[in-house]
């Protein structure tokens, strides 16, 4: 089954988090996907790091970025997060912008999302979810 990582998993991975690494490793390097906006995040947080570390943060997150599947975000994805996002705000649930980008590729594609943060991507209709924790 093709999954899309969402950044907090991604993070789980760079820290070495057992049970998350554990289910990673168990999935075929062609099942694993991350959206360009998680790639964006990664990155983002890397440039955050304190000075003395950020090469090295870079290089970390570059090498994790290397061995997933990479999704752009078109112009499908664009359309469907835009639906997502107006009923979300029309509820009165919104949810962050990026997680909404993310759950739109998965929805796109027609793949589960794998996230610890079940708790603002179960109120987005149709998406299926995992979580590794």
């Amino acid at each position: 089954m093709n999954r899309v990582l969402d950044t907090n998993v991604c993070i789980d991975v760079l820290r070495g988090r057992k049970k998350v690494v554990e289910h990673l490793a168990s999935c075929s390097p062609r099942e694993c996907f991350i959206s360009v906006v998680t790639e964006f995040e990664l990155f983002q947080g890397a440039e955050r790091a304190p000075v003395d570390y950020r090469n090295d943060e870079r290089a970390k997150v570059a090498r994790l970025v290397a061995a997933l599947q990479l999704l752009s975000f078109d112009s499908e994805c664009a359309r469907t997060a835009a639906r997502i996002n107006a009923s979300l705000l029309s509820r009165g649930t919104p949810v962050s912008i990026t997680d909404v980008f993310i759950a739109a590729t998965g929805l796109r594609h027609g793949w589960c999302v794998v996230t610890n943060n079940t708790k603002d991507f179960r109120r987005i209709d149709g998406l299926v979810l995992e979580d590794w924790h």
